[in-house]
């Protein structure tokens, strides 16, 4: 798809890498462009894999005058520049998009920082955790247990990292129809914000917090003899009322969604000593056949038979090992993302 793209990266750990990944999944050609101390994220041989297969890797420092000689040779027939440095350091570099707009007029340069190139907190060092932090994700994912709660998810990183890939795309295609490139200036803090739309769509107009999320009892996680499984029964009274009718809660089966909110602990006591009847697999088989959303709480290795039906995990080759590595999600009808690949070594 994306074959003849050429990308040079200039950056580490999860963003800026993941970012590449993807557009080399999508068949371009990426250049990453390591330091002489190497990208940190190589300390973990698996980490690294699922962020860098299919890519060439070349040790430049950038530093020095034939290192900035080497690396302009590079981007002079390249057609993306991604960066992941702190504001400042590559214009100082001398490797800013204005410094290689000069020798490449179509070039399309992506700046992926925490709080973009002109933030009042442009010098502060962040990673994931802090972003949330300040985007205000830990506050909403500890609203069940009335203190900020750390996802353990990285949302920051990977919002970024796509945001970044969709303005990439955006960027070329509009390259395509008058010539231009352009500078696109992408904010881990703005990418985390626009990832919660529902809850910001609430909060910034005083509508307060997201009361179908946190005092929903059919928006729940519930135990169950042998594990834990989900419901997702949002003001849908269809599937409420499928869900009362196979757990036999008749009475509760036509109660509006606004009641539902209100009884909230009464209902979640009842309905958690109704499923703590239920084994995984008799839950499952009863919910399904009920026609209602629910989930099954499994780990990582359990889901990983519900993702190899559609054949996205991939394996990549690092050093003498193979690593099990998630590949591009989308199946297309006419291209087959490359999923298994090589890690390059330096």
């Amino acid at each position: 798809m994306l074959r003849g793209i050429k990308v040079v990266e200039l950056a580490y750990f999860y963003p800026g890498p993941y970012c590449t990944q993807l557009l080399a999944e999508l068949g371009a050609e990426v250049i990453k462009i390591e330091p002489p101390s190497r990208d940190p994220m190589r300390f973990n041989k698996a980490m690294f894999a699922a962020l860098n297969r299919n890519k060439k890797s070349l040790v430049i420092d950038l530093k020095s005058d034939e290192g900035k000689e080497k690396f302009f040779e590079i981007v002079k027939n390249a057609d993306v520049v991604v960066e992941g440095f702190r504001p400042g350091v590559v214009k100082k570099l001398g490797i800013d998009y204005e410094s290689v707009k000069k020798i490449n007029p179509s070039i399309i340069y992506c700046s992926i920082s925490g709080f973009g190139q002109n933030s009042s907190l442009k010098d502060v060092p962040v990673h994931d955790i802090n972003i949330m932090s300040f985007a205000g994700v830990c506050k909403i994912t500890g609203l069940k247990f009335d203190k900020p709660m750390d996802p353990n998810v990285q949302l920051s990183d990977y919002a970024s990292a796509m945001f970044a890939t969709v303005s990439i795309l955006a960027a070329l295609i509009r390259r395509i129809k008058n010539g231009e490139g352009c500078y696109i200036d992408l904010s881990m803090m703005d990418s985390a914000f626009a990832s919660i739309p529902l809850h910001t769509s609430q909060l910034l107009n005083g509508l307060g917090n997201l009361k179908d999320f946190i005092k929903n009892p059919g928006y729940e996680i519930y135990e169950v003899k042998d594990g834990f499984i989900s419901l997702g029964i949002m003001d849908e009274p269809h599937f409420w009322r499928n869900f009362c009718n196979a757990l036999d809660m008749t009475e509760f089966a036509e109660i509006s969604y606004a009641e539902r909110i209100e009884k909230y602990s009464e209902l979640k006591k009842i309905i958690q000593e109704k499923l703590k009847e239920y084994d995984v697999e008799g839950v499952f088989k009863l919910l399904r056949e009920a026609n209602v959303p629910f989930g099954i709480v499994n780990s990582v290795e359990e889901a990983k038979g519900i993702v190899n039906e559609r054949n996205i995990i991939g394996k990549a080759k690092y050093s003498d090992k193979t690593y099990e590595v998630v590949g591009y999600p989308a199946v297309f009808s006419n291209y087959k993302p490359k999923r298994d690949g090589k890690v390059p070594e330096l």
